[in-house]
């Protein structure tokens, strides 16, 4: 009788110890995914990371004025954009002066798939460099480090990245920083090289002079565009 009560006592510590086992190990990940649900964000569409606009053109030089912005919204009314960018501080500015009579602006853009860190794909794109019609693209002025803020894009800011999600905007760009370096067989290269926005401004034909231009990057649609102010 003893022996079938202490069998019977031994049974339920037993139950209890598993129970309390199971308990703390669905706890345990159901925190886990709880908290990766949370971290997953959603991000706003419309970025602009960049206003420009030629101030001199004469004598086969142009003179080009170039402000980056850390500027999102869901959408954005193109007809108030010089009100809203009378607000809006830049992150940074720089001028340029450079040989030829037509204006070109490279943009590298990397698409990352939906996964751990954002319920959607996310069109990275960063203004990348400048060129004209007499200077070669390979030969163009590298303008990335003027956002370039310990690492990280600055045009990017005004999402409030946190954790890894900022950290994966800065390893992103810091391959976007390498891409002259990459051998063009790899695969980086191709993934950049294959999403990347080249001779933009040709649409435009030339750059009306004193005219402001925004740079809009659909992060979530995916496209860059230049629309005039």
């Amino acid at each position: 009788m003893k022996r079938k009560a202490f069998i019977a006592l031994f049974l339920l510590l037993f139950a209890l110890i598993v129970a309390v086992v199971c308990s703390a190990v669905f706890g345990s990940r159901k925190k886990v995914e709880e908290k990766k649900e949370k971290e997953l964000q959603e991000l706003k569409d419309v970025l602009v990371p960049l206003r420009f606009r030629e101030v001199e053109r004469s004598g086969g030089t142009i003179k080009a004025e170039f402000y980056f912005y850390s500027y999102i919204e869901d959408d954005i009314d193109r007809s108030f954009m010089s009100d809203v960018f009378e607000k809006e501080q830049p992150v940074n500015s720089l001028t340029l002066e450079l040989d030829g009579e037509e204006l070109f602006i490279d943009c590298l853009r990397f698409v990352e798939k939906q996964g751990d860190l954002f319920k959607h794909d996310v069109n990275w794109v960063f203004p990348y460099r400048v060129f004209t019609d007499t200077i070669a693209p390979d030969n163009g002025i590298l303008i990335y480090d003027a956002y370039d803020s310990d690492g990280f894009p600055l045009i990017y800011d005004a999402l409030n990245l946190e954790g890894e999600a900022k950290q994966r905007v800065s390893d992103i760009f810091s391959q976007i920083k390498q891409y002259g370096n990459i051998a063009s067989d790899s695969e980086l290269r191709k993934i950049i090289a294959g999403n990347a926005v080249h001779d933009i401004s040709r649409g435009v034909l030339r750059f009306q002079l004193g005219r402001w231009y925004d740079l809009i990057v659909h992060i979530k649609k995916g496209g860059v565009e230049y629309v005039a102010e």
